[in-house]
């Protein structure tokens, strides 16, 4: 690490550009948030460009919600008798136990929580057969909002950290803080609004 600085890592970085913007493409259609944030991160320190990355970052998503829902929708055509369809529809229905009753919210929401729930319920939409005006709706707005709230928080993070420190050491080790509080912070609001969709799920039963 005494010999990497924050400007080779930068040169590195920005000379291998177009294969980075790949990487974010590839790795929001995987899930994003990690790829999202350091593409906030090195845009700051100039080796990408912001547009370019939220380009990539919204090609991504997109290509992400086009091949989940045909992924169901096939599902739904030819295996829907297999046991982990059963799997996906407790997972989403856990998190979304709405999903039915509100699936516009569902699908919107469903971005913003972690351990791969985005992908159940894409999935679960095709399989669902979920109105493609609505899938399209629900998708595109909660796309755009992501893609612009965590990139920019990425962004900011590169300011503070290099605001505060320029060793790599130093950086790195807010880098695994940072996002091991943003994981936890998200888990919470997570259980937050599974409680808040259990409770009004209820009374709409009632």
């Amino acid at each position: 690490m005494e010999h990497i600085s924050i400007g080779t890592i930068r040169h590195f970085i920005e000379i291998h550009a177009i294969i980075v913007y790949l990487v974010i493409f590839l790795g929001v259609i995987i899930e994003g948030e990690i790829v999202v944030i350091f593409a906030g991160i090195f845009s700051y320190l100039g080796s990408l460009n912001l547009f370019v990355s939220l380009i990539s970052i919204l090609f991504g998503g997109a290509a992400k919600s086009i091949i989940g829902y045909t992924i169901g929708f096939y599902l739904n055509k030819y295996h829907s008798h297999r046991p982990f369809i059963n799997k996906i529809e407790r997972r989403v229905s856990y998190f979304l136990p709405n999903f039915k009753v509100k699936p516009f919210w569902s699908i919107f929401i469903s971005r913003f929580f972690i351990l791969g729930i985005s992908w159940f319920t894409i999935i679960f939409s095709g399989y669902k057969n979920i109105s493609l005006r609505i899938y399209v709706k629900a998708e595109s707005y909660s796309l755009f909002v992501w893609s612009v709230v965590v990139l920019l928080l990425g962004y900011t993070f590169g300011y503070t950290a290099l605001s505060y420190s320029r060793d790599v050491r130093n950086i790195l080790l807010m880098i695994l803080v940072f996002f091991i509080t943003y994981f936890v912070l998200e888990k919470i609001v997570a259980f937050v609004v599974e409680l808040f969709n259990v409770k009004e799920f209820d009374e709409y039963k009632e």
